[in-house]
């Protein structure tokens, strides 16, 4: 049950989604980084996209599902489906069905925003593997890397920036630990 005054999950939501426009560049980034894939260097599988010509995606095995990550979608899926974001549609949804979305057939029947507690709780595997693809990424590449993603797409015509990555991460840990006491995106502290 949220706290009275609490930010509804829907608005988190929403933000989520916003934040997931900017992190979804900086994972184009980090799949052609000058160093080799990221997401293959840590266990991602690589395979054609159904739907689309000429985009890949990744699958990982995480928890008891899989992160699935495309251009048009990224998310976690299990045995009773999961969250996915749909890029198209700019939003997190509940998916029921345990296969991930083909590119520009998002039937009706597959998904819902569902219940704010309920997507949260789907979402949970996901943003544990966010977080921990960050501290990865962190580890892998130098110093200021994800600084220079956010500046590449701070210059993008319609680039929306975000968050910076830092205050991102702390952000997202905070949905996925407690909801209840996050503020919207927008008046999240930049500072720890």
């Amino acid at each position: 049950m949220p706290r009275p005054g609490a930010t509804p999950l829907t608005a988190l939501y929403r933000d989520l989604a916003a934040g997931l426009q900017q992190q979804m560049f900086f994972w184009g980034k980090d799949a052609e980084h000058a160093e080799g894939n990221l997401f293959i260097r840590t266990g991602f599988e690589k395979r054609p996209s159904e739907g689309l010509t000429g985009t890949s995606c990744y699958r990982l095995s995480w928890g008891d599902g899989a992160i699935e990550l495309h251009g048009s979608h990224a998310g976690w899926l299990g045995k009773e489906g999961g969250m996915v974001y749909i890029r198209p549609f700019q939003r997190c949804v509940r998916w029921f069905d345990i296969a991930p979305p083909v590119p520009g057939k998002y039937s009706r029947s597959l998904y819902s925003s569902g219940s704010g507690e309920e997507l949260h709780r789907l979402s949970r595997p996901f943003l544990d593997w966010w977080l921990a693809h960050e501290r990865k990424v962190s580890e892998m590449t130098s110093p200021g890397y994800r600084a220079l993603c956010h500046r590449l797409f701070k210059k993008l015509p319609r680039g929306r920036t975000w968050l910076r990555p830092e205050a991102a991460t702390r952000w997202v840990a905070g949905l996925r630990d407690s909801p209840e006491d996050l503020p919207r995106a927008r008046r999240f502290t930049e500072d720890p």
